[in-house]
């Protein structure tokens, strides 16, 4: 016994030597990590404290609130760009370096292999020389927006060159962090362009517009549906406010797109909307704003408040870029949603021996140039890169070759478009800043103190031909030259005294903006109707719309309820959706019911489409139930109506009574509605697991697999102030040490807000905990 004892201490002893000191990449060693010294014991905890800082050149004063927010007071613009860049890199460096690494294909030089496939999708691009190029267009033809960008940076420089050392997640990683340029903060741009734009259809559409009739093409697939509600009014008046053309460069990469879990899924959705004094109980106009995107801690935004002598703002920032996105100044708010405008041209191409390619009549050599990848503690690789006059190349199913142009590569101004649109003192400034907005695509909804209220409809859109459609081009025939139209579409006081935008498109017109007419429209429905039908909207009003979780869709399926009837023996399953309101409710059962049986009839739809349309992309549930609803229009020989029905129907029984048996009546939503948080490293353990969440793809508090409110902000106007009501999917901080790391993440899942402090002088704010000082 003494002996097997002993046996077995040796055997512990040498495997925790090994698992100690075996590096398990891309993260370090298990040894050095806990260490006191040099592990992650030896991380700093956040000290509330007043701390002093020598500066010679930019001297704010920061203070931190109970919530993590800085309120940065300077005597210039640049004093608070400084300290914005500050505190970015004092909460979310680690984030703001990811993203910038990302964008300049570097990721494989922390990750190791892990990201070889998002290195060679990003590194052909060559960002890094357009962002330096761009910030010398800056220095050259607007110096003040280039000192402002020089000022951010050496905020975060200065953070830097002290604390490289207080980031948990550089430990685990074996990193330190690297000094911060000016031309970072440009790169942000390219980095939510390819998360807001960076979508290609073309194939799936193609074969709809070339495979049906114009029958079942209009019926199942309508590129302009009627009476579709776009974000524009038509029955107001819609300005357009057309600029010179940017020509475009060509930029290039050779591999398959959507390699990276974070890019663009067709799920994603914000909202922003306004209401004019009008509709308020108190005549005072409201605009609320809750973006929808891919959820980690941290998440996206940071938000923060900055006075200096000629500008006060508060409201939400991206780590990296000194502007406020989506908040307030001391007289205008505003608020942001995606465009979803298809910015990328597909080319059929014709192609021999792997490297000609035919175009006007000759074959033509692909355009080669090879690039290299560095790996953390492996062999550089190098990624052997292709392009055709129409752009990069892709091969698909190792047979169909493809050529690819993203019109959002190119060089874009919106960064300063935000920097000026930030210091907007009425609806004129606001039109003016956005003029030279260019990428990614955006709804800017705005509202002021003198109660207007309107909406820019703001980036460049691809000058394509007047027919098209959204298929595939000819890449065999000559390549034009590419423009993008840079055109404003806005408009101002409705006679409706309300405006929003849920991602719908501008205008409803021949003009091609993207697939909006093929998705779902229940959220901009949703949105629509409450706030047509109501007019005493107030703070607490606003907040519940916010989180309001009914799916409109029901009200379709339950048509196919009452058209077909339902068989006996799938009777209890659907008694309880006769009076259900379509609340997507946690606690509810009905919801866990109907959100099966939509997902069902989903999948009918795809079934349906193969077999029958014989085409791969699915009709939406919009559409498909359209077809289920229809008693005049058939497709020949396809299965009957009804027997889809009952066929979701018998799917949804067997999976309640396979998993709950006869107990499934006391089951609810919340089982499917899980959500999970990853921290934005995705190592596990580092996230959260929400499990009381309601909400689906089509509700205004959206719930997919991917997409959910990262935050959400409502800014009430009147003369004397414009209060805000926030909160964060997470918390300020992206460290996983600090205790604002994941502290907002209980207020909004119950739906709650915290009111910001907007004051003038530092001697008016409240529970601060931390202050800054550079002297």
């Amino acid at each position: 016994m003494k002996v097997i004892k002993t046996v077995l201490t040796l055997v512990l002893c040498i495997g925790w030597i090994f698992i100690t000191n075996y590096k398990f990449e891309p993260i370090n060693s298990i040894g050095p990590l806990l260490t006191y010294k040099t592990g992650l014991l030896s991380i700093p905890l956040p000290e509330n404290e007043i701390k002093e800082i020598h500066s010679n050149k930019h001297k704010p004063k920061v203070y931190i609130d109970d919530i993590g927010i800085p309120h940065i007071y300077g005597k210039k613009n640049n004093d608070v760009a400084f300290g914005m860049g500050y505190m970015h890199a004092k909460d979310r460096y680690f984030q703001m370096e990811m993203i910038t690494r990302t964008v300049l294909g570097e990721m494989s030089e922390v990750f190791s292999e892990e990201t070889v496939s998002s290195d060679s999708f990003w590194t052909p691009y060559e960002f890094d020389r357009k962002s330096k190029e761009l910030l010398e267009d800056y220095k050259k033809n607007a110096p003040e927006f280039y000192e402002y960008l020089l000022a951010y940076s050496e905020g975060v420089n200065e953070y830097l060159l002290h604390n490289k050392n207080t980031d948990p997640l550089y430990k685990i990683f074996g990193e330190t962090p690297r000094d911060w340029k000016p031309e970072y903060s440009l790169l942000v741009t390219w980095y939510m362009s390819w998360s807001l734009t960076y979508f290609d259809q073309h194939v799936g559409l193609n074969e709809v517009l070339t495979s049906l009739s114009d029958e079942e093409r209009d019926y199942f697939y309508p590129l302009h549906p009627k009476g579709l509600k776009t974000i524009l009014p038509s029955n107001d008046s819609i300005k357009t406010r057309k600029k010179k053309k940017y020509l475009e460069s060509v930029a290039t990469t050779n591999i398959e797109e959507n390699t990276n879990p974070l890019g663009f899924h067709t799920g994603i959705g914000s909202n922003n909307w306004v209401v004019n004094a009008i509709k308020t109980k108190n005549g005072k106009s409201i605009l609320a704003n809750d973006p929808h995107l891919f959820l980690t801690l941290p998440e996206a935004f940071y938000e923060v408040h900055m006075v200096s002598g000629s500008l006060a703002v508060y409201g939400f920032s991206i780590p990296g870029v000194p502007v406020i996105v989506s908040g307030h100044n001391n007289q205008v708010s505003w608020g942001i949603t995606n465009g979803e405008w298809d910015l990328v041209d597909r080319y059929q191409l014709k192609v021999k021996n792997d490297s000609l390619y035919f175009y006007e009549d000759n074959w033509v050599p692909f355009d080669k140039k090879q690039y290299t990848i560095r790996v953390k503690g492996k062999k550089d690789k190098l990624i052997n890169h292709k392009t055709t006059l129409h752009g990069k190349v892709i091969q698909e199913n190792n047979k169909e070759y493809y050529a690819q142009y993203w019109y959002a590569s190119d060089k874009s101004y919106s960064v300063k478009s935000m920097f000026e649109m930030m210091q907007s003192k009425n609806w004129d400034d606001f039109t003016s800043s956005l003029k030279d907005y260019g990428y990614p695509p955006q709804n800017f909804i705005y509202t002021d103190k003198n109660d207007n209220i309107g909406v820019v409809c703001a980036g460049k859109l691809p000058n394509r031909d007047q027919n098209y459609m959204g298929e595939l081009l000819d890449g065999t025939q000559k390549s034009q030259m590419r423009n993008a139209i840079d055109t404003l579409w806005y408009t101002q006081n409705p006679s409706n005294n309300f405006l929003f935008s849920g991602n719908q498109q501008p205008i409803q017109n021949n003009t091609y903006f993207g697939y909006h007419g093929l998705k779902d429209d229940y959220r901009v429905e949703r949105i629509n109707s409450l706030l047509h039908e109501k007019n005493d909207w107030g703070i607490d009003e606003i907040q519940k719309m916010q989180s309001d979780e009914v799916d409109l869709s029901f009200f379709e399926f339950k048509e196919l309820l009452d058209i077909y009837g339902v068989d006996n023996k799938y009777q209890e399953l659907v008694n309880g959706l006769m009076d259900w309101n379509g609340d997507m409710k946690a606690d509810n059962n009905q919801a866990l019911i109907y959100e099966l049986l939509r997902r069902g009839i989903e999948k009918e739809a795809k079934k349906f489409a193969k077999k029958y349309l014989k085409v791969n992309r699915s009709p939406s549930f919009k559409y498909f139930t359209k077809y289920l609803k229809d008693k005049e229009y058939v497709i020949a020989n396809a299965t009957p109506k009804n027997e889809i029905l009952n066929k979701v129907l018998h799917s949804v029984d067997s999976i309640l009574n396979h998993h709950h048996g006869k107990e499934w009546k006391k089951e609810t939503y919340k089982n499917i509605s899980t959500l999970k948080i990853n921290n934005i490293s995705f190592i596990p353990g580092l996230g959260v697991k929400i499990e009381d969440v309601g909400g689906n793809t089509n509700t205004i508090n959206m719930n997919t697999k991917y997409h959910h409110p990262v935050f959400r902000a409502i800014y009430e106007m009147n003369k004397e102030e414009i209060k805000a009501y926030t909160v964060l999917a997470g918390g300020q901080s992206g460290k996983i040490n600090s205790n604002h790391y994941k502290d907002q993440l209980e207020l909004w899942r119950k739906g709650k807000y915290k009111q910001s402090q907007f004051v003038n002088t530092p001697d008016e704010l409240k529970n601060i905990k931390n202050i800054i000082k550079f002297n």
